[in-house]
């Protein structure tokens, strides 16, 4: 007789705002694959391996780690696990994240002063942004052993495949059992909606990783396809009826995209459009607000709603129709 699969959450402690990241135990009858690792900290490394001793594990007992997509929450510690011969599973585009070579780094400067240009950001402003590589401080360098793409299963049973999930992370995978269990990571959350964040470029994207927002609402729009009973999550409580919640940020998405168009008024930047929308709260959250204000502006674009231009390396947002 078959032994049916067991799951165990292990809540690691993060240095972010959103508090614990969800880690996954997954025990089959041939594996035991642990779903994320948390950030790169001490007490994370600590509080991981406590929770594996909790279930009877150790971290030699694991067979393989599945890291989701690259923020530090779910990424950070992978390096430890390969360092004790445990192989580190995921997307083909997690890789520069874990391995950190100098020129990925580089250009990730480069490429943040082209982006925060293109939004308007004063130039006084720009000069105060911080390097690249401060966004990865909880990051551990290290390696990917085994890249995972759509379909692939992840154990030997077969009974768990892989399903891209692009838009939270250009590399986020989701893992989804025949039974309905899927492991949602960050693409599903039950209480906030995920934010599409921007990401460095990697060789080969095209205009549309760009912009993240579309490629979340596809993932959205791909998982309704899909008969889902329960949806782990990278942060709170599991999500029991995951068509509701689809419906519900799809419905969320458009909301914050019309909210957006009543302060478009003529020819406007992104950061001046920011500023009208956030005022003060705009210092506070300044790279998470410059991703939500693309998001929103995307999806106007892309509904026919306003138009875009460059001029100058800036871009600039008009409704539809508009003289300028």
């Amino acid at each position: 007789m078959q032994r049916e699969d067991e799951i165990f959450t292990l809540p690691i402690p993060t240095p972010f705002p959103v508090g614990d990241v969800n880690c996954y135990v997954l025990r089959t009858e041939t594996e035991t694959i642990l779903i994320d690792c948390g950030p790169d900290t001490e007490e994370a490394w600590q509080a991981m391996q406590h929770g594996l001793l909790n279930i009877g594990l150790t971290v030699s007992m694991l067979d393989k780690v599945i890291v989701t997509h690259h923020h530090a929450d779910h990424a950070g510690l992978a390096y430890r696990f390969s360092e004790q011969g445990i192989p580190v599973y995921g997307h083909a585009r997690l890789r520069p994240y874990l391995e950190q070579d100098q020129s990925f780094l580089s250009q990730g400067d480069a490429f943040l002063q082209r982006l925060a240009l293109s939004f308007g950001v004063p130039e006084e402003i720009r000069a105060l942004l911080p390097s690249y590589i401060s966004a990865l401080k909880w990051l551990g360098k290290g390696q990917l052993d085994h890249l995972l793409q759509e379909g692939d299963s992840i154990s030997a049973s077969g009974r768990y495949r892989v399903i891209e999930l692009p838009g939270h992370a250009s590399d986020q995978i989701g893992i989804l059992s025949q039974s309905g269990v899927l492991f949602a990571a960050d693409h599903l959350l039950a209480r906030v909606e995920p934010n599409p964040l921007l990401e460095q470029p990697q060789p080969g994207d095209t205009s549309d990783t760009k912009r993240p927002v579309l490629a979340y609402m596809r993932s959205l729009r791909k998982l309704q396809g899909e008969q889902i009973q329960i949806a782990y999550t990278g942060h709170g409580e599991a999500i029991r009826d995951v068509p509701s919640l689809i419906e519900e940020r799809l419905l969320q998405r458009k909301a914050r995209g019309e909210q957006l168009l009543k302060h478009i008024t003529g020819e406007q930047t992104l950061f001046e459009l920011a500023q009208l929308t956030y005022g003060n709260r705009l210092k506070k959250s300044f790279p998470l607000v410059m991703s939500e204000m693309k998001a929103r502006l995307d999806y106007l674009v892309a509904s026919g709603q306003i138009t875009v231009i460059k001029r100058d390396n800036v871009l600039r947002y008009t409704r539809k129709g508009a003289l300028t």
